[in-house]
Parts: C-alpha cells; sequence; structure tokens
C-alpha cells in the first residue's frame, strides 16, 4: 500500500509583544520564525502575519511537502461561530475584526483562530507535560495573565467561550484587584528588570516576587477549591523567572485549598514545550 504524502501545519501564537510561529509536522518543529506584534492599525497587523507565514511556506515548498492551513491563538474573546475577536486586552486594534478571514485572503491558506492559552495547553497536554494527565488547568503569565481547563478530552470553553480566565479573578477585595493587576503593579509593569533586580539581591524586588507567589498561590487555591484538577501547568514568559516565586505559588496554594486530599496530592509544572507549546498548540488546531 502506497505511503501517504506527509504534510504540515502552520502554528501562530500571537502575544502583547511578540508573534511567534512554527512549521509543524505533527510530531516535531521543522522550522520557527519571530517578528514584533504590531499594536497600530490591523492592516499592519496583518501584513506582519503574513511575513511570519512566508518564510515557513517557503521552507515547506522547498521540502516539498504539502501546508494545510494556519493554526492562530491569541489572547482574547473569541466569537467561535462568527470567528472573530470581540475584545482582546493587549491587541485591541484587532478588536471585532475577523481576522482568519482576512488573512486567508492574504496568505492563500485555511486559518483557525482560538484563544492562546488554549493552544499552550493542547500543546502540553497532547506532546508536553501534560501527556500523563486527564484534568489539568493551565496558566500564562506574559503581557496578562491566561488560563485554560483540560477535562475530558479537550479544552472547556465553558456556555459562552470564556471560562478558563483567572486573570480576572479578584484577590483583594478591599481594592478590588485582581489578580493580573496585582502582577503588573507588583512587577511595575515590567517583569524583566523586576526579576534582573531580584537576582542580583534587591530586597524590595525580591518581596515583590515573593507577594507575586503569594497571590498566584491564592487564585490556584481557588481553582482547585472549584475544579480540583490534578496539575497546573505553568508557562509564559516569566517561566524564566519563575525561581522567585514558584515556592510561593505552592506554599501558598496549598495552604489555602479545603481538602487535604487534594492539598497533598495536587502539583505545579513549568511548561515542557517552553516558547513553542502556545504556536504547537495553535498548529494542531489544523
Amino acid at each position: 500500500m502506497p505511503k501517504k504524502n506527509k504534510t504540515y501545519s502552520i502554528g501562530i501564537d500571537v502575544g502583547g509583544t511578540k508573534m511567534r510561529a512554527v512549521l509543524f509536522d505533527g510530531k516535531k518543529v521543522i522550522m520557527d520564525y519571530l517578528l514584533g506584534t504590531p499594536l497600530d492599525n490591523v492592516n499592519h497587523f496583518l501584513i506582519m502575519l503574513k511575513a511570519l507565514v512566508d518564510p515557513l511556506k517557503e521552507k515547506a515548498a522547498e521540502n516539498k511537502v504539502k501546508v494545510m492551513g494556519v493554526g492562530l491563538g491569541i489572547a482574547g474573546v473569541i466569537d467561535y461561530e462568527e470567528k472573530k475577536m470581540l475584545y482582546s486586552p493587549n491587541i485591541p486594534i484587532i478588536d471585532n475584526v475577523k481576522i482568519p478571514e482576512k488573512l486567508e485572503l492574504l496568505i492563500g491558506l485555511p486559518v483557525v483562530m482560538d484563544h492562546d492559552v488554549n493552544c499552550f495547553l493542547r500543546a502540553e497536554m497532547t506532546m508536553g507535560a501534560g501527556e500523563n494527565y486527564d484534568n489539568v488547568y493551565g496558566i500564562i503569565i506574559g503581557t496578562g495573565i491566561g488560563g485554560a481547563w483540560w477535562r475530558d478530552g479537550g479544552v472547556y470553553r465553558g456556555s459562552h467561550g470564556g471560562a478558563g480566565e483567572p486573570g480576572r479573578m479578584i484577590i483583594d477585595i478591599e481594592k478590588m484587584m485582581n489578580l493580573e493587576e496585582a502582577y503588573h503593579r507588583l512587577t511595575q509593569n515590567n517583569p524583566g528588570k523586576m526579576a534582573q533586580e531580584a537576582y542580583y539581591g534587591d530586597r524590595l524586588a525580591e518581596q515583590a516576587y515573593a507577594e507575586v507567589g503569594e497571590f498566584l498561590g491564592i487564585a490556584f487555591a481557588n481553582i482547585v477549591n472549584i475544579v480540583d484538577p490534578e496539575v497546573f501547568i505553568l508557562g509564559g514568559g516569566a517561566i524564566r523567572s519563575s525561581e522567585l516565586f514558584f515556592a510561593n505559588i505552592k506554599k501558598f496554594m496549598r495552604k489555602h485549598i479545603d481538602s487535604p486530599v487534594s492539598a497533598k496530592k495536587i502539583r505545579v509544572l513549568k511548561s515542557k514545550l517552553k516558547e513553542n507549546a502556545g504556536a504547537i498548540g495553535a498548529a494542531l488546531l489544523v
């Protein structure tokens, strides 16, 4: 029986500051490409997406392999029926825009869009840190804080497509401050610089990251008390400085979990696929 021709897919992870694309063969990344995220207008945004896709299409052509389509992971509230972004907190220029439809016209390939954390978690469950689990909560800490819940073999989107967002969880009732706001305040909207200061021994920076871990631990405990996942998988740019707050996540999470069994068994894992996780998960949409 003749062997079927291999096909590729392209996955794009769109962040608030950068966009990463991968050419994926179903098991491994053949090539990846990185560009900055334009925030000035939709046309520039689409042109840059095309600029990400073009070299990957060229690589596929060199290998004489067909690209089946493009998966797109973007943070925000998505209307899955209309295939449009309703609200993107980090990229407001794409609000109410049918990005897949417009990109398809530019690149000549079908495009599927999903929430970026759904893509991240899909990749980790398929070939990363979540392979041996069934009930998993994924959290990305980057430009913002996003989450997704995997159960019964797929991402649970909720009744209206908005499930799994811990960043809006109120963790300071007196100030009505949510988790994402607390993270930005503690890191002064520059987590990379704050982490560097902490590594150099700045006590205020170290304390800021200790509090980041405490707030995340409280949020994780709230999630455990409601949905009781087996593990959390943590990803995003903050992973690079996780030594500064990882221990406090586990400490305060276990302190506030109601069930002694859950508190003892729950695990917090770091992303296995790292910076390519979101793009791989987007490629898996195709």
